[in-house]
């Protein structure tokens, strides 16, 4: 790194789920780092904790409206490259959960389709 110059990150932690939920609630997916945009490479892409994750193919990416939705995001991801190397493990919820709708991302937005969810969210309440 060049003399007298730094770099830090800064995000701020948040909880997605109103209550406590067994170790059944949660299963480990793939995310597919292609489908981010990353203009500079010294820079990275925090993928939020809340965001709708939908299935295609073996790795999971945002919900967009389409497709069905399988889950929740349950932390945080960093994905430092757009290329298929750069695809990271995640925690998703997708069973018996009670989310805090406030700290799902686009929320409002998919609202509907979170509560018509059938493949994925399998018994699970937004409060």
């Amino acid at each position: 790194m060049p003399y007298n110059i730094s770099q830090s990150a800064q995000y701020t932690e948040k909880e997605i789920l109103k209550y406590p939920v067994g170790l059944g609630a949660k299963k480990s997916v793939v995310l597919d780092a292609t489908v981010f945009t990353i203009t500079d490479p010294s820079t990275r892409y925090i993928v939020p904790a809340g965001t709708i994750l939908r299935q295609v193919g073996d790795k999971h990416v945002p919900y967009t409206g389409t497709g069905l939705i399988d889950g929740i995001l349950g932390r945080n991801v960093d994905i430092l490259a757009a290329v298929t190397a750069g695809s990271e493990p995640a925690p998703m919820f997708f069973h018996g959960c009670v989310f805090n709708k406030q700290s799902i991302v686009a929320y409002t937005t998919y609202a509907a389709a979170l509560a018509a969810a059938t493949s994925g969210l399998v018994a699970c309440k937004f409060e």
